[in-house]
């Protein structure tokens, strides 16, 4: 397996977590967890792509963080439904967690101006 340069390591860690939170509030399909993260991330929408967001959808349910049910869409065609599990909410949690204490020390270090 090819090893991803860090930066990507951590995009890819913060949209898991970003997904798994747009999904807080209840089910949702691909398309409308999209929108809701584009509205969220404002300027830096551009981070999250179409053609990222489903394979990490299927990666997370396959993890057993998420599960999918298909509903009647507007047009006829079924859409597929994610909603949280427990295991997606622990994770979640602890995810929330790891980046809060992550921030903190990049404010104590990084990003405070040195003596």
């Amino acid at each position: 397996m090819a090893k991803q340069p860090a930066d990507e390591q951590i995009l890819k860690g913060l949209l898991d977590a970003l997904v798994l939170d747009a999904l807080r509030a209840g089910p949702n399909y691909g398309f409308g967890i999209r929108e809701q993260l584009h509205r969220r991330l404002g300027p830096d929408a551009d981070i999250l792509k179409e053609a990222t967001l489903y394979p990490l959808l299927h990666r997370l349910e396959r993890n057993g963080l998420l599960a999918s049910h298909h509903e009647p869409g507007e047009r006829g065609s079924p859409r597929k439904y994610y909603r949280l599990t427990p295991e997606g909410r622990d994770f979640l949690q602890r995810r929330i967690h790891e980046w809060t204490r992550v921030s903190a020390l990049l404010q104590r270090t990084l990003l405070t101006p040195g003596p």
